[in-house]
């Protein structure tokens, strides 16, 4: 029994001995590690390419949360910041001079395409992570999200169907607006645009019996500056029914003050739709009712303003204190818009515009009362921070503010009301 274990035991080991023989004679190397091995490179951060304008970028993006600005470079009005990183869950917004008193956001849609933006609109948000340009087409109140070094395709501005309009007649919608950033406006190339839609004149300085107080002019409103000087309209002001006083420093005035054509007082029918154009290019003021030219003068220069600073815009009368004299001034009457151009248009180019406008150059302000509901009111034109929201807006006596539900009964479905449809007869 201890010879078979002693055998066995040989012949293990005999067998141990081949194996490894076996190895150390295998022909196929054995791969020797590179003792320094090189690391894999570092990828390079991608950075935004940034200008100089007033506009920029803010979001959670780039390694920040809502509190860096990335400044856009500008190339004729339009705003980009090119090569930015985005990734998953990233969203901003645009805003200007560093400031949220002028934002931009949307809802993003499709890739190089432009899409609507607003005052205060949603964050922009949803793009598969990639690096892109970010687009502001501020005077289309547009953006876009484009692939690296492609050109954004902007979309035509939505024409208005003006299926609603103001109903302005309620002095509890008097309103006074006031901007931070007042708009300065060029009096010797400009124009001055106000659709409206008059139901009844003032007798002035008598009570109205269906009414029961005193009442004077029909005050449309006014676009001025801070010592109420400016473009101030107020019918029926001691004049014929129906005639127009054209109460404007800043472009001079007509004899007497009143719009004439020829020799009398120019007359505005009631229960019809006029748009009423004041274009003043330095040298001469022209009065348009719709496409009529009604009456041209020459501008006075006593005290023209080389640039009116657009700080307020009223509707209809809000000095006093609801008892007499603002309702007294109350415009009766539906508005449709209010345009303000930075450019004497032609003759051509106002029978062009009498309801919507195909080209939006120089169309700094465009408030189209058109909503059916709601209590702010979006400049359509170049000019951010013009939008209008009546509960900011200074009712009568400047003491108190607009009542939302006073503006949401103000929007009137023309095919509700006789005369009021179509808007744009011709």
């Amino acid at each position: 029994m201890k010879k078979l274990f002693k055998f066995a035991l040989v012949a293990f080991a005999s067998a141990a001995v081949v194996v490894a023989c076996g190895k150390k004679d295998d022909p196929t190397p054995t791969p020797t590690p590179d003792p320094d091995p090189t690391p894999d490179p570092t990828p390079e951060k991608v950075e935004p390419v940034q200008g100089t304008s007033e506009w920029s970028v803010i979001g959670a993006l780039l390694d920040t949360n809502w509190d860096a600005d990335f400044v856009c470079a500008e190339n004729n009005g339009v705003f980009v910041l090119k090569n930015v990183k985005l990734e998953e869950g990233n969203e901003f917004k645009f805003r200007k001079d560093k400031d949220w008193g002028v934002n931009f956001g949307g809802e993003f849609a499709v890739l190089g395409e432009g899409f609507a933006v607003s005052q205060d609109g949603p964050n922009i948000k949803g793009i598969a992570p990639g690096t892109y340009d970010l687009y502001l087409n501020a005077a289309l109140a547009q953006a876009a999200v484009c692939a690296k070094d492609a050109t954004p395709t902007w979309a035509e501005p939505q024409g208005q169907s003006f299926d609603y309009v103001m109903d302005i007649t309620d002095y509890h919608r008097n309103s006074e607006f006031h901007f931070a950033q007042p708009l300065s406006i060029n009096t010797s190339a400009c124009t001055m645009q106000w659709k409206f839609f008059p139901t009844k004149w003032n007798d002035y300085d008598k009570v109205d019996e269906e009414r029961g107080y005193k009442v004077w002019c029909n005050r449309l409103g006014q676009i001025s500056n801070s010592a109420e000087k400016g473009y101030l309209l107020r019918f029926n002001d001691g004049g014929e029914k129906g005639s127009l006083r054209f109460n404007s420093p800043v472009f001079g005035e007509p004899a007497s003050g009143y719009v004439r054509q020829g020799e009398n007082m120019y007359i505005w029918n009631l229960n019809e739709w006029h748009v009423l154009s004041v274009v003043a290019d330095g040298t001469n003021v022209r009065i348009y009712d719709n496409a009529e030219l009604i009456q041209e003068y020459a501008q006075t220069t006593g005290e023209v303003y080389a640039t009116l600073p657009f700080e307020r815009f009223d509707i209809s009368m809000t000095w006093d204190d609801g008892t007499g004299y603002d309702k007294g001034q109350a415009f009766l009457g539906y508005q449709a818009f209010t345009r303000i151009w930075n450019k004497a248009l032609t003759a051509e180019e106002v029978a062009a515009t009498l309801c919507d406008v195909d080209n939006y150059d120089g169309l700094e302000v465009y408030w189209a009362w058109n909503l059916d509901e709601g209590h702010v009111v979006a400049n359509l034109g170049s000019a951010a921070g013009y939008d209008l929201d009546f509960t900011k807006a200074l009712a009568g006596g400047q003491s108190s503010y607009v009542k939302a539900e006073d503006i949401e009964g103000a929007w009137t479905d023309v095919t509700e009301v006789d005369g009021l449809a179509p808007v744009c007869a011709e």
